[in-house]
């Protein structure tokens, strides 16, 4: 198992800070390659007040220049709102300053689309026209292209990327059309953080046919809330009331559906299990081993710091000890 970290370009309630977080987000992701972790991802909204990241090309770009040999991803970004062939032209781009360390993460998108004028109906059926214009984009010298939604005439993208036929492209999903959508058309799958491990279990197994039914291969990526202290009650108190506001709109929304709805009892101890990895370093070891056997997944990435918290010298602290204490146990048991 590998292990990436998200990091957080969220500024609540307003962004008035959000120069100092985008700061910050790039400190993390550079103490998380110091110490072991593999893959740094940003997620991707439109028109919010805390300023969550509308760019997430963007930003993998100054990832790139600010990092060595982490893998860099967009987890994921609304495609359907973006040209392909301007998306294959920046995603090029990338792959040739990270050299070679770039994935593009990719989902239909739920929110936001009136802000670009994508009617609902449509974005399925743009969404794998763009898949399929990126793919040849990145692989061949000039192309034509006649859809349904794109009309393109002798497509040259320059300059090619550094990985052999393009970055691998992961396709996020949360329904069954999609998980088999994504075993069609992606390289790899990327899980939300909300879902139980029971839920995400079922849901691997799903996209995992549908790829072997199609001939691609399949790597589940794993996302989870995250954190590690010295004792399950400091994590507790430092680190679980950010992750308890974080949920509310979730809560609210009925995301949590394995768990009753009443948001006033939303205790630690109620949400951990088979959804949290957090505590002292033996029960996250304990953890992320529960969460490899359960999915399958072939990467973990978690989410430490949320949009209120807690603060980046603290997040940094954490993630020190997560590769002191917990990703050697799993590097050493992989030999």
């Amino acid at each position: 198992m590998r292990f990436g970290v998200v990091l957080n370009t969220q500024d609540p309630p307003r962004g008035e800070n959000i120069a100092r977080v985008y700061q910050e987000a790039f400190r993390e992701a550079e103490a998380a390659e110091t110490h072991g972790f593999e893959l740094a991802v940003v997620g991707e909204h439109h028109g919010s007040l805390d300023g969550y990241l509308p760019s997430g090309l963007t930003f993998c770009a100054a990832l790139a220049a600010r990092t060595g040999s982490m893998r860099i991803a967009t987890d994921v970004m609304q495609l359907p709102m973006l040209h392909p062939v301007h998306v294959a032209e920046m995603g090029a781009v990338i792959d040739n300053i990270s050299n070679g360390r770039f994935i593009l993460g990719a989902g239909l998108g739920q929110r936001d689309r009136s802000m670009f004028g994508v009617p609902m109906h449509s974005v399925p059926s743009r969404f794998e026209e763009s898949i399929q214009i990126i793919r040849r984009a990145w692989s061949s010298e000039s192309f034509w292209f006649h859809g349904d939604h794109f009309k393109l005439e002798k497509v040259r993208v320059s300059p090619r990327p550094v990985q052999a036929g393009g970055p691998p492209i992961w396709v996020g999903a949360i329904s069954m059309p999609g998980l088999q959508r994504a075993g069609r058309i992606g390289d790899g799958w990327p899980t939300d953080n909300l879902q139980s491990l029971e839920t995400i279990g079922e849901w691997a197994r799903i996209y995992r046919k549908s790829a072997g039914e199609h001939g691609n291969k399949s790597e589940v990526i794993l996302a989870r809330s995250a954190w590690v202290s010295t004792t399950k009650r400091e994590t507790e108190e430092e680190w679980w009331p950010f992750v308890a506001r974080f949920h509310q709109p979730y809560v609210r929304l009925g995301l949590f559906k394995d768990l009753a709805s009443d948001a006033g009892a939303w205790d630690f101890e109620r949400v951990a299990p088979g959804r949290l990895v957090a505590g002292a370093p033996d029960e996250v070891i304990a953890e992320v081993e529960q969460c490899r056997q359960a999915t399958g997944c072939e990467w973990l990435v978690l989410m430490f710091r949320h949009p209120e918290g807690p603060a980046h010298e603290k997040v940094l602290k954490c993630i020190e000890l997560f590769g002191k204490e917990v990703i050697p146990h799993f590097k050493a048991s992989s030999k």
